[in-house]
């Protein structure tokens, strides 16, 4: 009994002397700070409201934008982002002014702050029907509204910074497609109207340090595949996606590059001359294209199979006249971020 006893003795004297060595050994890490709700808040139109869409809480672009958003933040320990849309169908800039959007953000930007949360984006997609009021009008009345808009659409974006006020928000606006597809530049046409208001959208996003996702010129021969013209104005579920891409790309989050492996071809000799390129290309995000190009010309875009979990391709190059020959993959994701892979090959004889 008193052998035991005095073992344990010595096992509490090693343990004692030996706590604040464990102690010292140990490094503390300091609490990361938890990031505030992020909010992501939506003005402007129908287009913005997702109106004409299948699922407009889905699948339109203010709801796509936030997913993109929370992909992003919530990598780095965000909440969840909220989105707030007040967008109102037909909704002018005048009336944006005068009526309940405005003082509903302002609203929404004050709850916000006293939560603690952190008003993260705005978009703004006002104007579409201040162009559309003036459709048939005679020069002088289309010349009367774009002056008039020249003063409401800068007091528009004025009003949503001053609400603001210090959260750095960073703030986008979106230009409109012309669904007549005309030339801009041949003056008193519908296309030339379209291209003068959305010059007063790009100046005066300028002047307020805003961000504009410029949908015009992507649009440019897109009309009918992405919006539902001439059955409708508005954009389809895919014209939707467009948007969601073009402000993804404004806001700026995401500049990290996906990641791009060749698993097929390896470097060296071909077996044949119709090699299969197989490529795996990851994004955080999402990866929009996956291309092939030849010694530095484009060939093809891979496609993307699910069963396969990789980008999939088939070069032929049966009328190659070199002997060897650098095959690169460039991957680009939903924000504009490239990433390239490269390889060697050796052709067999033909």
């Amino acid at each position: 009994m008193r052998r035991t006893r005095s073992a344990l003795m010595v096992a509490l004297l090693i343990a004692t002397a030996l706590a604040p060595l464990a102690a010292r050994s140990t490094p503390r890490v300091a609490a990361q700070p938890a990031l505030p709700e992020q909010v992501y808040l939506a003005l402007g139109d129908s287009i913005a409201a997702g109106l004409v869409t299948s699922l407009p809480r889905v699948r339109g672009y203010p709801w796509l934008v936030r997913d993109l958003m929370e992909k992003h933040f919530t990598s780095e320990g965000a909440p969840a982002v909220t989105l707030i849309n007040r967008a109102v169908p037909g909704e002018t800039t005048t009336s944006f002014l005068a009526g309940d959007q405005l003082r509903e953000a302002r609203a929404d930007i004050e709850a916000a702050r006293a939560r603690g949360a952190e008003v993260r984006a705005v978009t703004v997609t006002l104007g579409g029907n201040d162009i559309l009021r003036l459709a048939g009008s005679d020069e002088a009345e289309r010349q009367a509204g774009l002056d008039q808009f020249r003063s409401t659409f800068p007091a528009a974006l004025a009003a949503i910074r001053e609400a603001l006020g210090e959260m750095p928000a960073d703030i986008v606006v979106t230009t409109y497609y012309d669904l007549s597809e005309g030339n801009p530049a041949e003056q008193g046409s519908d296309s030339w109207w379209v291209a003068q208001f959305n010059e007063v959208i790009r100046q005066s996003a300028a002047a307020e340090g805003a961000r504009v996702a410029d949908v015009e010129p992507v649009f440019r021969g897109n009309i009918r595949e992405w919006t539902w013209y001439p059955s409708d104005i508005h954009a389809n579920n895919a014209g939707h996606a467009e948007i969601a891409r073009l402000v993804w790309q404004a806001l700026g989050y995401d500049q990290e590059p996906p990641t791009v492996t060749i698993e097929r071809p390896a470097a060296g000799p071909l077996g044949r001359r119709t090699p299969t390129v197989r490529v795996r290309a990851d994004d955080a995000v999402g990866v929009t294209r996956v291309e092939l190009l030849v010694d530095g010309t484009y060939v093809q875009d891979l496609r993307y199979i699910p069963s396969q979990g990789a980008y999939l391709g088939v070069w032929d190059a049966r009328d190659w006249s070199d002997a060897s020959a650098t095959l690169t993959v460039r991957a680009t994701d939903l924000a504009g971020n490239q990433a390239s892979a490269e390889v060697e090959v050796a052709l067999p004889g033909s």
